[in-house]
């Protein structure tokens, strides 16, 4: 599982392999397996035909605008099929991410306010920086291979993660309106980081058209499903689906949980939209008996081909003997 091929300077949620590593990475997965396209490899797999007992599929997740310019021609120089799972809501939106404004706003600074103050739609929440308030090299320096859910407590990346939990759950609308909140209390314009920018409508239809690519659904606003009611999810698919469809040659089959959160609600209004596959983050194999609708994917972070390929190597000591 991918998400950008870009460099950045400070990638609190390990989403940048470097052109360079992904690359390289390339090579290390096209020695170590076979690689197909998401529905090619539930299809086959359905079906009981024999596969490559060591298989690789590659995906990207959200839309980024560099993996049309960056790594398409890359995986196409390698001849690697990928599926790239679309957040429809952003194609052609001017803005980043929602979590990569949050990031703009909280990480970026040197020094912010001392006391953060948000009315949220249901409560009021508040946070005190206390020495998080300044945010030096050194601090930067120690946070650099820190997981956000992980970063101790008091330091400015504990703070960022837990205002983004606060934010995660929340309908679009309100969140963005939150979002220009922390914007003016933190100083920020609005964001226009166009090196991390989602695709446009015709960036979009350029990367599907290519036959080796399939584009699947990431929903529209990136929420985690299980946490709204039916009729929300069911809008996040359909719209998705749809979308995507008057875009791509291809049908639009699969999807992909945002925040790897699901239930079995959701997968059956995958099911009833005619999705026949969905992935996950959970970090293990598929092997020949998995559910299509909750198939396991390893993220990907910013590493050489030799570190990648000797990853591969240890998840594939574990591969079942057929179809997996």
């Amino acid at each position: 599982m991918y998400h950008r091929v870009a460099n950045s300077e400070f990638d609190p949620w390990k989403l940048c392999v470097s052109e360079e590593n992904f690359h390289a990475q390339l090579v290390a997965i096209t020695k170590a397996a076979t690689t197909m396209g998401i529905s090619d490899y539930v299809e086959a797999n359905k079906a009981g035909y024999p596969l490559p007992k060591r298989i690789a599929v590659v995906t990207f997740d959200d839309g980024y605008v560099d993996n049309l310019h960056t790594a398409l021609p890359l995986l196409a120089r390698h001849k690697v099929p990928a599926t790239f799972y679309i957040t429809t809501g952003y194609v052609g939106s001017p803005r980043e991410f929602w979590w990569d404004w949050l990031e703009t706003l909280l990480i970026v600074p040197n020094e912010l306010p001392a006391v953060l103050e948000l009315h949220l739609p249901d409560c009021k929440r508040e946070w005190k920086l206390g020495d998080a308030r300044i945010y030096n090299h050194f601090a930067r320096a120690a946070d650099w291979d820190v997981n956000p859910w992980s970063a101790p407590v008091g330091t400015r990346l504990n703070f960022f993660y837990d205002v983004w939990k606060t934010l995660w759950p929340l309908q679009d609308k309100f969140r963005w309106s939150v979002l220009q909140d922390i914007a003016d209390w933190s100083g920020h314009p609005e964001p226009t980081n166009l090196e991390r920018r989602p695709m446009t409508h015709d960036e979009l239809r350029r990367l599907a058209q290519q036959d080796f690519i399939e584009v699947g659904a990431h929903s529209v606003d990136h929420p985690p499903l299980p946490a709204h009611p039916e009729f929300e999810q069911r809008r996040q698919i359909t719209l998705s689906r749809d979308f995507l469809q008057e875009v791509s040659p291809k049908p639009v089959r699969s999807f992909a949980y945002p925040h790897g959160e699901f239930s079995a609600q959701t997968i059956t209004l995958l099911q009833e939209a005619g999705f026949d596959s969905a992935v996950t983050v959970e970090q293990k194999l598929a092997g020949p008996n998995c559910n299509a609708m909750v198939l396991p994917r390893f993220g990907v972070r910013d590493m050489s081909g030799d570190d990648l390929g000797l990853r591969l190597q240890k998840w594939f000591d574990h591969v079942p003997a057929a179809n997996g």
